[in-house]
């Protein structure tokens, strides 16, 4: 239930939200993110519903990004900012991922959230989109909503589906994705307002069921579903990094927003190394049109080609979290390498880099 939401409503008189998630929550294809995303019209809703409580709202969203990035950024975007109740949505950006790899992701960012703020209520939000649709249709899975649902059983967050009821409007209705996501993934303000009707429906029932308590009351945190889940993974920024020695590359503003600097090179043969601690390395990049590969070898250990594009975005740029090192010894420091191996151009982007904007550890 969400009787620390209840209680900051009626007691304290005020309440912060977050959304985390992609660019649904982001609030892309609203005609004004901060009007009439489904965000937007939720935190309107508390305002209406609880007038004499102060409501306020933050978007802590990235598009085009899922579970993996979330669970590194959780502390930076979010939790730092200090919220009472926080809304999830990652299903429609880790779809094509598998059950295996969504489960623990989405489980580090639940953990996250438990164990640093305990006293926030959490609800995961399930959208949906054209591709979804289709995958369903042939016989597929939605595995990425199947774990995300199956952490917040566990851990008793309770979820919202606005995805279904598009859904249902379009296969009963005989309406088609156009009237409620014109490019088949990211909402009108129709579809906004849908989404928005079934997750305020869901918080009003929540709400009339959870009871008054004296005092906000700690979530309790259960045992680990998966073994080894990174519930402590974070960023570490550019001029944070331990022992960094460039050859090539160079620190530069970034012109992407969310960070002051970046890594950046334009040659093949530039490296960098640095020192790292925990059982786990990966990046965050500039992940688009005009980047390549890299090779990243741990203790002088075999390279791992790592490739920092992608064909689906090879017209726009987008930062992405990228995991390739696994299973190191936590109790020592880390050497790392990375060299890039090759540069991806084309009659758009005469010019390619490769830019990192933080490391990941756990």
């Amino acid at each position: 239930m969400l009787k620390n939401t209840l209680f900051k409503l009626t007691h304290d008189k005020k309440l912060k939200i977050g959304y985390f998630g992609g660019s649904i929550t982001d609030g892309t294809g609203a005609s004004d993110m901060e009007k009439t995303s489904y965000r937007a019209l939720v935190t309107e809703w508390f305002r209406k519903t609880y007038p004499d409580a102060e409501i306020a709202g933050f978007n802590a969203s990235i598009g085009g990004t899922g579970t993996g990035y979330g669970t590194f950024r959780c502390d930076r975007d979010l939790l730092s900012r200090d919220p009472d109740l926080v809304f999830i949505e990652y299903c429609v950006n880790d779809f094509g991922d598998s059950y295996d790899n969504v489960l623990p992701q989405a489980e580090a960012i639940i953990r996250k959230i438990r164990k640093t703020r305990p006293l926030v209520d959490v609800i995961a939000v399930v959208s949906t989109d054209e591709d979804v649709e289709a995958a369903l249709e042939a016989g597929r899975e939605f595995e990425s909503r199947d774990a995300m649902l199956t952490i917040a059983h566990r851990y008793g967050v309770p979820s919202a589906d606005p995805g279904s009821a598009l859904l249902s409007r379009i296969l009963r209705g005989g309406d088609d994705w156009k009237s409620y996501a014109p490019d088949g993934s990211h909402p009108s303000d129709l579809g906004h307002s849908i989404m928005a009707e079934v997750i305020t429906s869901i918080v009003a029932g929540l709400l009339e069921k959870s009871e008054n308590v004296a005092a906000p009351v700690p979530h309790v945190l259960p045992e680990s579903l998966c073994p080894g889940v990174l519930d402590g993974g974070t960023m570490v920024e550019c001029r944070n990094i331990k022992n960094l020695k460039m050859n090539g590359f160079r620190i530069v503003p970034s012109s992407m927003g969310r960070f002051d600097e970046i890594i950046e090179s334009e040659a093949v043969g530039d490296s960098l190394s640095f020192d790292f601690e925990g059982p786990v390395l990966g990046l965050i990049w500039d992940d688009g049109c005009v980047n390549g590969d890299v090779k990243v070898s741990v203790d002088g250990g075999e390279p791992v080609n790592v490739r920092s594009w992608d064909h689906v975005v090879r017209s726009f740029h987008k930062m992405q979290a990228a995991l390739f090192m696994k299973g190191l010894d936590p109790a020592v420091t880390h050497r790392a390498e990375i060299v890039v191996s090759h540069l991806y151009t084309d009659e758009e982007n005469p010019t390619a880099y490769v830019r990192i904007a933080a490391i990941l550890t756990a």
